[in-house]
């Protein structure tokens, strides 16, 4: 389906403007990628040429390539917290370090697409990670909306977070690309994400042993395009046809609400939710940690223990 031809109309070249902003957003301190260029590198040698690297990122805009030298990421395990001990590889979160040149233009990319889904109002104002000007707070308070009133009428909510397995790293190309078609997007901006998609690869070195493996899924901790890609991947959750009795309140990857009359009514209502939610995930390649997704039951209705 990705395959077939996109027929949207194109969106605007990039500006020396918009290069340069995006450029100096960058901080000079951060570790560079393979080619060990700064930002504050790249941004004298645009200062210095900036109609030839503007005419570059035009010209891979226009022909939908994304540079393979730019595609390549150097990746640093850093030990998660608490898991020093730990002898399981899962311990270790990859951190890319990817070349300047190649974030710049995951950035302009992004940025665009963002644009083009914001001013079409095509993002769910329930995702809340991620997403300009909400946090967990407003996420939490849009929780608190749902199950008060529920509560005050003696009802019970039930509450289940799901923790999606790797998270970034879960996501699927395909899936993004057809959210992408789906969404109208712009067709230079669709093929220029098809050609970022395409022979991309990791490259770890430690002493003198140096691996390199080809990379289809996931998107890189450490690049521009992550977070936006994933919520358009996400979105798609938002799709699915709920019960009024439903809510999906979504920071970053988890959070449905359901209500009932009574405790084995709203426990019916979310099976039937989360057996659509398993589907989803099944089709877009989504594994859920069972381990780390939660349940809770929340009421005001008084436990009759039963005498001995």
């Amino acid at each position: 389906m990705i395959e077939e031809p996109i027929q949207t109309c194109e969106d605007s070249e990039f500006t020396q403007g918009e290069i340069k902003q995006t450029i100096e957003s960058f901080n000079d301190q951060k570790a560079p990628g393979i080619d060990g260029i700064t930002s504050g590198i790249f941004l004298r040698t645009f200062n210095k040429f900036p109609r030839l690297v503007t005419a570059i990122y035009n010209q891979c805009l226009k022909r939908g390539r994304f540079p393979r030298r730019w595609k390549t990421a150097k990746i640093i395990p850093i030990t998660k917290p608490g898991k020093e001990n730990s002898t399981d590889p899962s311990k270790y979160r990859p951190i890319s370090l990817l070349n300047i040149g190649g974030k710049v233009l995951e950035k302009l990319l992004i940025n665009k697409i963002n644009h083009h889904m914001f001013k079409n109002e095509l993002l769910t104002e329930n995702q809340y990670g991620f997403m300009p000007q909400k946090s967990t707070t407003d996420a939490a308070m849009e929780a608190k909306k749902f199950i008060e009133p529920e509560l005050e009428n003696r009802k019970v909510v039930i509450m289940t977070s799901l923790d999606v397995k790797g998270a970034l790293d879960a996501a699927w190309w395909p899936s993004i690309l057809k959210e992408l078609k789906d969404s109208g997007c712009p067709r230079n901006l669709y093929y220029l994400s098809q050609g970022y998609f395409s022979q991309r690869f990791a490259v770890m070195s430690t002493n003198s042993v140096s691996i390199e493996r080809s990379v289809r899924k996931g998107c890189p901790q450490g690049s521009c395009y992550g977070p936006g890609y994933w919520n358009l991947l996400y979105s798609s959750l938002f799709k699915l046809e709920f019960t009024s009795h439903s809510k999906a309140i979504v920071f970053a990857d988890d959070l449905i609400l359901t209500k009932g009359e009574s405790i084995v009514e709203a426990e019916n209502y979310m099976n039937l939710e989360l057996r659509k939610i398993s589907d989803w995930a099944q089709n877009n390649k989504i594994v859920f940690k069972e381990h780390k997704s939660k349940v809770m039951l929340t009421s005001r209705r008084k436990r009759k223990e039963k005498r001995m």
